[in-house]
């Protein structure tokens, strides 16, 4: 999310939270008190709950703009600006692109069968998480050390990076287990 959405989301919901907590504290103190001059509790019937129903209504409510204004601020980036020093240029880099990248590296080295590739990204850092089934006669720890830093290598050659950006990828090889079934003899 770029920061702008970022801004404009934290403002409207801070905006929300401004009108809607006061009015549960108002149905607060309505409903602690039972008082009854409000115009909603002359209704037939539901007149002495709809306070109570407001109430609970603008708590839930608070807790869900609450929930909405932290997701809000602690949602990934989905694309990472990179300064180039050659061209004095900026390169944005969304996280498809990356993940693309890595799977064919990782299809072009046949380690792992049905990669799935998930990135990360940050200012000035990428996680890059590969997990994929692992090919039977496979030295599954230098393999996967080496698949790591041949995916680093070849984001900073191909992309062009000079400055310094953290790339950390982390391979988990899963070992389908066999499906055996074993037939009882009576």
């Amino acid at each position: 999310m770029s920061s702008g959405k970022k801004f404009i989301c934290i403002v409207l919901d801070i905006l929300l939270l401004s009108i809607v907590v006061p009015t549960a504290w108002d149905y607060y103190n309505l409903v602690k008190s039972n008082y009854k001059m409000s115009s909603s509790s002359q209704f037939l019937y539901i007149g002495e709950y709809v306070p109570a129903y407001l109430f609970w209504g603008n708590v839930v409510l608070a807790l869900v703009l609450i929930l909405a204004l932290v997701i809000t601020i602690f949602y990934p980036r989905t694309y990472i600006d990179i300064t180039l020093s050659t061209q004095s240029g900026k390169l944005t880099l969304k996280r498809s692109t990356i993940e693309g990248l890595v799977r064919e590296k990782v299809i072009e080295n046949n380690y792992l069968k049905f990669p799935r590739i998930h990135v990360v990204l940050y200012k000035n850092r990428i996680e890059i998480y590969v997990k994929g089934e692992i090919i039977p006669r496979v030295e599954v720890t230098k393999k996967a050390q080496l698949l790591e830093q041949e995916i680093v290598d070849y984001l900073k050659v191909f992309f062009g990076l000079e400055q310094p950006l953290k790339i950390k990828v982390k391979v988990n090889a899963i070992e389908k287990k066999a499906n055996s079934k074993h037939s009882l003899v009576v």
